[in-house]
């Protein structure tokens, strides 16, 4: 649901240009969790049970003609942690040893969350009309789109999903510390693209293209900092090509996007490979409605090189999921299943469970539950690095809670 905060016409008194509005709509999202990670149980109150929690400002302006100006800035937040939306850190003067299930934790790797700060989610400003849609800011790949179609989890419990944190090889992207091969290398988003996307054709086919260009170590010597001002920038470079198709009860993508971190000097930006190494990452997803029930498939791969052309990672993934409707009850299954081809001793392979029950309290609430269990998975599931070291990586979670879309 959107909220109109203001519409105004530019000039209304002598009507040369078409109305402006400015909408804000959003998702909260919290409950009680349980996690067993490595046999270590934490449980408590949690956000981003079933979604990520988020207000978006939309701004959008009809230009006539059918054209339209547009604008989308994201915030996604906690909202159950001042900490994690201001991102302090916990003062810690000792080691805190773990037991015999894990290292230590030091304070290197203690915080009470990552920052939250205003507009951390997609930005994007986008002219659209007969021609389609060009777009400039820090758009959400297709990737996340790809991951979305594949099962009715979203990005959180039992969608396989764990977000962009920093990895060895595969690097940030979608899922890489968590079931190996979901959604590896291509990251969330990336800072400073354009992207291009056209109009319908062939019945409902259309082709969205995503690029970045590079910055490396030559544009700038011995610059190793990121900026959002071009001219002080040290960040890879991204490409994305995808089809969607979308008829009637019908969705698929097809999507290969690619990262390239050669010739750079460190990771830089919001979602991107190891430094030196060049990602692709491949997806082919899609669901069909038959009334109260959906199903859902998905089939991925990762495949990460260095500068040399020498493989770091080739990973793959299949899914499986389902909906079924009935009235105000909705139920979600989801069956996915992982391998890690590289290395002489390959990891063995993740399995994962997710399992989710929802009851609609009225068109924009919900009462939710949701399960997921992850095991053989060597990489990890890991909630801190202070968990590393034991012999156990299966990991389950449970919650139930309250959902709001306004």
């Amino acid at each position: 649901m959107k909220k109109t905060l203001i519409a105004i016409a530019a000039l209304a008194a002598t009507g040369a240009f078409a109305q402006s509005t400015v909408t804000i709509d959003g998702i909260v999202d919290a409950g009680y969790v349980q996690s067993d990670v490595k046999g270590i149980k934490i449980s408590g109150i949690a956000s981003n049970l079933t979604s990520t929690s988020q207000i978006n400002f939309r701004v959008a302006s009809d230009l006539g003609g059918g054209m339209k100006a547009t604008f989308r800035s994201e915030t996604d937040w906690s909202p159950v942690s001042n900490g994690a939306n201001t991102g302090t850190t916990a003062v810690v003067t000792t080691t805190n040893a773990v037991g015999s299930t894990g290292s230590a934790i030091t304070a290197a790797n203690t915080s009470n969350g990552t920052q939250g700060a205003f507009g951390n989610g997609e930005q994007k400003l986008a002219l659209s009309g007969a021609f389609g849609e060009a777009a400039f800011g820090a758009i959400n790949n297709t990737a996340l789109a790809a991951h979305g179609t594949s099962q009715p989890f979203g990005t959180a419990l039992g969608s396989g999903f764990v977000g962009p944190v920093g990895g060895t090889n595969g690097g940030a992207g979608l899922g890489n510390t968590g079931l190996s091969g979901s959604v590896v290398t291509a990251s969330v988003r990336n800072d400073n693209s354009f992207q291009y996307t056209t109009p319908s054709f062939a019945g409902g086919l259309k082709i969205n293209y995503i690029f970045r260009k590079a910055q490396g170590a030559t544009a700038i010597t011995n610059n190793a900092n990121y900026s959002t001002t071009l001219g002080a920038q040290n960040q890879g470079g991204v490409s994305s090509l995808a089809a969607l198709y979308s008829v009637g009860p019908m969705n698929v993508i097809l999507t290969r996007d690619t990262q390239d971190q050669t010739g750079v000097n460190t990771v830089s930006g919001k979602g991107v490979v190891a430094a030196g190494n060049r990602g692709t990452y491949t997806a082919l997803a899609a669901n069909y409605n038959m009334g109260a029930v959906t199903v859902y498939g998905g089939y991925q791969t990762n495949v990460s090189t260095n500068a040399a052309g020498a493989e770091q990672e080739n990973r793959k993934t299949f899914n499986i999921a389902a909906q079924y409707v009935m009235g105000v009850n909705t139920f979600m299954a989801n069956i996915a299943r992982g391998t890690n081809n590289f290395g002489a001793t390959p990891a063995p392979a993740p399995n994962l469970v997710g399992m989710g029950y929802e009851y609609a309290l009225s068109k924009t609430a919900a009462l939710t539950a949701r399960y997921e269990r992850v095991s053989g998975d060597q990489a990890g599931w890991i909630l801190t690095s202070g968990l590393t070291g034991a012999t156990n990586n299966d990991r389950t979670r449970m919650g139930v809670g309250l959902r709001v879309n306004f």
